[in-house]
């Protein structure tokens, strides 16, 4: 079964995107999230009242947690519009409602990102923290929307439940990937399920410069790759016509020395009876 790009995207995201939906959360900015969201861990729900307050931009506590790694974690962004000042903190315990309670960031700051999708490697969580303590990732960042402020910048904050397991007992895929909305584009009308890609820099590019025996359409390392079979081929070759050369100036074995002998004296035999 062949995967486009945007089904692709959708079963990493778990079927969250609609064929024909902005698979970079566009049609969903202003509905269902601001211009950023989490794509991973799952954040809490959005609402437009709230997104603009700290720290965690929903009316909503921590309903769902999701299981996370004690070590090499990772947050995945959709971002359905550019932003500006992104950071990553991280608060311990059951419900964290002060934006001090937000002490540690995990993430380096982000100056801008883009439409599309970005994953981030989280730093290393402390020791004392043991499977089963219960956190808050925090997303805070600038951006603006259409409608409110008269499209001024504001700041955005969302938050992502989490419940720390050991490392080796996290099992989830995480849909960690790094693509911009101008690098892909939606299935044409046609069906085309080939149609949505991404076309990473430089890729389909073909060199025209110039052309040589082994023909214009092979690369550098297909050309040096036939250049040195011919080589080991003719080697091949001289080495086996020696081996034959050599073979027939071979001395002749004892055995057949005296086979000639042996004829020789039959000769003379025969030479010396005919005489009489």
């Amino acid at each position: 079964m062949k995967f486009n790009k945007l089904s692709y995207l959708a079963v990493l995201t778990g079927g969250r995107l609609a064929l024909g939906q902005e698979v970079h959360g566009e049609g969903a900015e202003g509905i269902e999230m601001g211009p950023v969201a989490f794509l991973w861990p799952a954040d809490r729900p959005w609402s437009a009242e709230a997104d603009n307050i700290a720290p965690c931009g929903s009316a909503s506590g921590p309903t769902n947690r999701t299981h996370y790694p004690l070590s090499q974690g990772s947050v995945s962004l959709s971002i359905a519009d550019d932003a500006w000042n992104v950071a990553f903190s991280i608060a311990y315990g059951n419900n964290s409602t002060a934006q001090s309670d937000f002490t540690q960031q995990v993430v380096d700051n982000i100056t801008a990102i883009e439409a599309g999708h970005q994953c981030y490697k989280v730093a290393d969580i402390p020791d004392a923290v043991e499977p089963g303590t219960n956190a808050t990732i925090q997303l805070e960042y600038w951006s603006s929307m259409d409608d409110e402020l008269g499209g001024r910048n504001q700041s955005f904050y969302a938050c992502a439940d989490i419940t720390f397991v050991e490392t080796e007992d996290f099992d989830i895929q995480v849909p960690c990937f790094n693509v911009r909305a101008s690098e892909f584009n939606l299935p044409k009308d046609d069906g085309d399920e080939d149609s949505a890609t991404t076309k990473p820099s430089g890729a389909g590019e073909t060199n025209t410069e110039g052309s040589d025996a082994f023909g214009s359409g092979l690369t550098s390392g297909a050309k040096a790759g036939i250049a040195v079979g011919v080589i080991v081929a003719s080697l091949a070759i001289v080495g086996a016509v020696a081996f034959v050369v050599l073979r027939k100036r071979k001395p002749a074995p004892v055995d057949q020395e005296r086979a000639i002998a042996a004829s020789k004296g039959m000769a003379n035999v025969t030479s010396a009876n005919s005489r009489n």
